[in-house]
């Protein structure tokens, strides 16, 4: 028992050291830590699709909040593939700037995955961390 109770620490505090490298202002996470909470880049970026806000949305595009930047990019395209924003040449460009990016976004799920991930991996791989599926519910409500 004792030695289950020292691997339960070891494990709790290896997990919280991980965490404290990662920018949690600027973290992308749909359902993370135990309450399965929205981090504020997220609640931010639905508050301004809940309100249309697109132009707010596409001024994240030069934000220097790669969470934020993460955001925009694919909220942008997707209401631009359902036809319910007409994106601009320079959106474009900072679109296709934000795919080659080496940026690091700090990402989390659920109560053990946190991590950086540069954003041209999290803009290339579908789905990386459930975005697809916020957006689904999130423009629903559009």
């Amino acid at each position: 028992m004792k030695f289950i109770s020292i691997l339960l620490l070891i494990c709790i505090s290896h997990c919280s050291l991980a965490q404290d490298n990662l920018n949690t202002k600027q973290m992308v996470g749909f359902g993370c830590y135990f309450s399965g909470q929205q981090t504020k880049p997220v609640i931010k970026v639905a508050k301004l699709i809940e309100d249309k806000k697109y132009k707010d949305i596409s001024s994240l595009l030069n934000s220097k909040n790669e969470g934020e930047r993460y955001l925009a990019v694919i909220t942008l395209q997707r209401l631009a593939d359902t036809g319910k924003y007409q994106l601009s040449q320079t959106e474009k460009e900072l679109i296709e700037k934000a795919k080659l990016s080496d940026d690091l976004v700090s990402v989390c799920s659920g109560c053990t995955y946190f991590d950086k991930v540069p954003m041209k991996t999290m803009l290339s791989e579908k789905d990386l961390i459930g975005s697809s599926y916020w957006l689904d519910r999130v423009l629903k409500t559009d």
